[in-house]
């Protein structure tokens, strides 16, 4: 039973298919690219329209 404590298997059974070995740039679209992409979304959702008016003076200030 102390078998069962060990570590997994880290070999593929026989009769299963291959496991896939990511690559690095699997690991990079994972860890930064795709993160990356969301915070830009977000960014731009929170801060674009701030950016935008900030872009155009207002008609108010050339009135006065």
């Amino acid at each position: 039973m102390t078998h069962l404590l060990g570590l997994p298997i880290l070999q593929t059974l026989p009769g299963w298919p291959e496991a896939y070995t990511p690559t690095l740039m699997d690991m990079l679209w994972l860890v930064l690219i795709i993160p990356f992409g969301i915070g830009a979304v977000f960014t731009l959702f929170i801060l674009g329209p701030t950016w935008f008016r900030r872009s155009h003076p207002s008609t108010e200030l050339e009135r006065s």
